[in-house]
């Protein structure tokens, strides 16, 4: 299981997600060997692989599904996950793909950046509960132990 195809899939759509561009071969691999030495990245519960499935479609799939699992799953194998990838992305630096530049823009921009960001998060967390919370009522929550992050 250690670099199977799903992985990379994931390792690919979680990266373009949080910083826009593919994962290099070194992000890719240290996602991979995470997997195979720590079992919390997976989980037993049927909502839980439904919403890391829905998120591994793409990055904005994996958007709308973070929209809703940042506050109703959040410690969803999904979300574990995507704290994982952004550890190995801030660790590995800029010859990885990851930047952490300043925006340099004015008070006014950045206030009108924050302001269409919110907006923009309302109306995915909307959809996003138009589709999950059915889910998460058809297929059940998660076990104890898996909410807990254990």
């Amino acid at each position: 299981m250690t670099d199977s195809p799903r992985l990379r899939r994931e390792c690919e759509v979680f990266c373009r997600y949080l910083i826009g561009c593919a994962p290099s071969a070194y992000v890719r691999e240290k996602y991979c060997q995470a997997h195979e030495r720590c079992d919390a990245y997976s989980s037993a519960a049927a909502f839980d692989d439904a919403l890391l499935g829905f998120a591994a479609r793409g990055p904005a799939f994996a958007r709308l599904a973070d929209s809703y699992a940042c506050l109703f799953a959040r410690y969803s194998s999904f979300r574990r996950k995507l704290i994982l990838l952004f550890s190995i992305l801030e660790s590995s630096g800029a010859q990885h793909g990851f930047s952490d530049a300043v925006d340099g823009s004015t008070q006014p921009i950045l206030f009108l950046k924050f302001a269409s960001r919110g907006v923009l998060y309302v109306l995915r967390f909307v959809l996003a509960s138009l589709i999950f919370v059915p889910m998460r009522l058809a297929l059940g929550s998660s076990p104890p132990a898996a909410r807990r992050g254990h």
